[in-house]
């Protein structure tokens, strides 16, 4: 089967792309700008783009905002007001069900909740590359990212943070 592309992107009937970028910020903070951007039949239908400030140590939101550049009815706006619901929690195991019930619901939009979604799924290894950035990688790195790993049950999760693997062993320091 082969995937057809084009600039590198997959291309089809309907496509969807989300990006993120992070930044450091000030004050421990991590800045994070994602954006969503669906096209049916090549025409726009969906462009949402969001900003957040992030702790790095915490994981906790210190602020949360979106802007809708193009959208298929003016109404769908009004989802954006949900955001700031989420100011003063934290990305740990249970936000993406807190981003379901809140954003995912009739006050908010499944679009802008898949993007606030994976917004807490690219803040975790903004918070890796923070760590190994402001550590320059070493013991001291690992420890502190095993530390994280642990908060945020990242253990188990996928083939190559199974318990068994060498990863796993290596954080442990075996």
């Amino acid at each position: 089967m082969r995937i057809a592309s084009r600039g590198g992107c997959v291309v089809g009937i309907f496509n969807r792309a989300i990006s993120f970028a992070i930044e450091e910020g000030v004050d421990g903070r991590l800045l994070i700008t994602g954006a969503l951007s669906d096209t049916r039949l090549d025409k726009p239908i969906h462009v949402i783009e969001v900003r957040a400030e992030i702790g790095l140590e915490d994981g906790l939101i210190h602020s949360l905002s979106g802007e809708m550049p193009h959208i298929p009815h003016e109404d769908c706006r009004h989802a954006l007001e949900i955001l700031p619901r989420l100011v003063g929690e934290r990305i740990v195991p249970g936000f993406t069900q807190l981003v379901r019930d809140v954003v995912g619901s009739s006050l908010g939009c499944s679009h802008l909740a898949v993007l606030v979604t994976n917004l807490g799924h690219v803040s975790v290894q903004g918070r890796g590359a923070a760590v190994m950035s402001r550590m320059g990688g070493g013991e001291a790195a690992v420890r502190h990212l095993r530390k994280q790993a642990v908060e945020l049950d990242i253990m188990g999760n996928c083939y190559t943070w199974r318990e068994d693997g060498p990863l796993m062993r290596e954080m442990r320091g075996e």
